[in-house]
């Protein structure tokens, strides 16, 4: 899924509005799966994600006339998909049943966590991990150099392959690697902020990021799916900037080296990496 810009406008507008603490209804404030929806984080084809804190602290809060900053346990991100949508084929809806399914049964600190899972006439609803970091794609964009250092590439790179070699050790692709789909859960390190400080025109954006322990953590499991044995996959899908050539060009199967190139590509970004169409031939790997 696609991230944009957080945003504090356009809450869902199909959910209830929340009353306040002296019981009359508050239209400005939207409730969905338990959680006050907040900002909206980002949306894809079918499905929109919201900043969202738990009714309960948010209450609390309310009541007491609290000024503080509710407790990060209690912020979630909130995926709303709209049962209504017509992109929501019966293809769309298997691959939601096996994101859901993953999620569930695989925990690692280098995948965003599930916390739960509601479902409505009209909507379906994921409450997961909160990561106040926003995704790689806005912390590249954001850089006044237009590129991460060394030393943060590093840091990235092991925080990707911990998750990538814990998918490949359960048997599972993620097949849509890319800026996007790779969260961080807190701002950059002071030492790494001042080493590359955000554009002028990006500080804004980038006020409202909260987090304890910055870390890189994969999200976004819509196309992910389980291999058998020695079994590749064979259907196309995933982004095509961020697919290996081979891919594009041959539609060749699934295998470990196009893991990699979505992997390096991630990183880069915008930088291409040349790879020969036969892996044998090729002396990048």
């Amino acid at each position: 899924m696609t991230e944009e810009a957080p945003t504090h406008q356009g809450t869902a507008s199909s959910v209830a509005p929340m009353a306040t603490a002296a019981g009359t209804p508050n239209a400005n404030v939207k409730v969905a799966a338990g959680y006050v929806l907040q900002e909206r984080l980002g949306s894809g084809s079918f499905a929109t994600v919201y900043k969202g804190i738990r009714l309960a602290e948010y209450q609390q809060a309310i009541n007491s006339g609290s000024q503080e900053p509710v407790s990060a346990n209690a912020i979630s991100a909130v995926k709303v998909i709209s049962r209504s949508s017509k992109k929501l084929t019966k293809k769309v809806l298997e691959n939601l049943d096996m994101e859901i399914a993953i999620l569930r049964t695989y925990r690692h600190p280098n995948i965003v966590c599930l916390h739960d899972v509601q479902k409505t006439d009209r909507h379906f609803y994921l409450v997961l991990e909160y990561c106040g970091g926003g995704d790689l794609q806005r912390l590249i964009r954001t850089r006044q150099k237009g590129r991460l250092s060394e030393r943060l590439c590093r840091r990235l790179v092991r925080d990707l392959a911990a998750g990538l070699g814990f998918l490949w050790g359960k048997e599972l692709v993620h097949r849509d690697i890319k800026p996007q789909n790779l969260l961080l859960t807190a701002p950059l390190p002071k030492e790494d902020e001042a080493d590359n400080p955000p554009r002028t025109d990006a500080k804004r954006a980038l006020r409202g990021m909260s987090g304890e322990r910055f870390m890189l953590k994969i999200a976004d499991f819509g196309f992910a799916r389980h291999l058998s044995g020695v079994d590749l996959a064979e259907t196309m899908c995933g982004s095509p900037l961020y697919m290996a050539p081979e891919i594009l060009v041959r539609f060749v199967q699934f295998n470990p080296l196009t893991l990699s190139y979505m992997f390096l590509s991630s990183l880069c970004s915008n930088l291409t990496i040349p790879l020969l169409s036969s892996p044998k031939k090729s002396s990048v790997w």
